[in-house]
């Protein structure tokens, strides 16, 4: 496939505008951070002269020339990356993931995720998940570790997502809180959506989707909180914003803390050094999705996890 060039002369324009903003609105299936790329790769042209500076600024008359290389097809290697198998059988594999490891690769993440683990250790994966994701029915977060659950074959995978998709699978995380609240149980049902300024971010928000968690505080002290989660939808972040929302942010969760919290109490010291964020998968329950007998996937606490716990009263 060669490459791709598209010529655009720049008209109607009320005063001068970014050429990365001009091109992303002007052209379909293209992202601003896409037409950065090409820039910064030489791909793009403003008046027969090459654009060095993707802030640059284009005005009514100036004429484009962006040239759009064939799309790299996507091959994901198997990697050997060590992983703790909780459970396997022909049909399903349940992993302990250390937080710090991706589950599969992005656009811009192409090894050392969990998929390139999987493909290493696993003969056979379900395809249903296209190339990226070979297998996976669900994800954790890079920074959070504990149990996951892939297929091996596309019945099993189509199966384990309707259980998803129908909550009928019982998830369980144990958090490492900052502060404590007077009541121990509840239950935070509060829509979820993008937030609209920070598109990386999660937010609480009147037309976002429905979200519920339950929570119970089991130990406090240290200046915190020991809390067992079981969110009972699925959305992304969902747990890390919920508890930010109780005002008990996550410790290690820079993205979701209170100010008050940052670098600061003996809990952010103990996990400085530690990959991820104070949250585990714990337990996953689900039915079997071949022969139907009920699995249930306990991944054991990260060591900093098990050292703290001790610590509590």
């Amino acid at each position: 496939m060669s490459m791709k060039i598209i010529e655009l002369t720049i008209e109607n324009l009320q005063q001068p505008l970014r050429i990365d903003k001009y091109i992303s609105e002007s052209m379909d299936n293209i992202s601003r951070n896409r037409v950065q790329q090409l820039i910064k790769e030489g791909l793009v042209c403003i008046n027969s002269k090459l654009v060095k500076r993707v802030g640059e600024k284009v005005k009514p008359g100036d004429r484009l020339i962006i040239q759009i290389p064939p799309p790299k097809p996507d091959v994901v290697l198997p990697e050997p990356i060590d992983l703790e198998i909780l459970y396997e059988d022909e049909h399903i594999v349940g992993i302990n993931k250390p937080a710090g490891l991706t589950v599969h690769p992005t656009e811009r993440i192409k090894t050392g995720t969990l998929v390139n683990a999987l493909l290493y250790h696993v003969k056979n994966l379900s395809g249903i998940g296209g190339v990226l994701r070979p297998g996976i029915v669900h994800r954790l977060d890079r920074v959070t570790s504990g149990v996951l659950v892939a297929a091996k074959h596309d019945e099993a995978h189509r199966c384990l997502c309707e259980q998803f998709k129908s909550r009928r699978i019982q998830k369980t995380y144990l958090a490492i809180v900052h502060g404590s609240m007077a009541k121990t149980t509840g239950i935070v049902d509060l829509p979820i959506g993008r937030h609209p300024t920070d598109r990386k971010r999660m937010a609480i928000l009147p037309d976002g989707r429905k979200s519920v968690t339950r929570y119970k505080i089991l130990r406090t002290g240290l200046g915190g909180s020991l809390v067992e989660v079981y969110p009972l939808t699925g959305r992304t972040h969902q747990i890390r914003v919920h508890l930010k929302h109780l005002g008990i942010p996550i410790v290690a969760d820079s993205v979701y803390t209170l100010k008050k919290y940052i670098g600061r109490g003996e809990l952010e010291r103990w996990f400085e050094t530690y990959p991820g964020i104070a949250l585990h998968a714990r337990r996953l329950c689900f039915e079997h999705p071949v022969d139907k007998r009920e699995i249930r996937l306990v991944a054991p606490l990260p060591e900093r996890f098990g050292i703290i716990q001790e610590m509590y009263p």
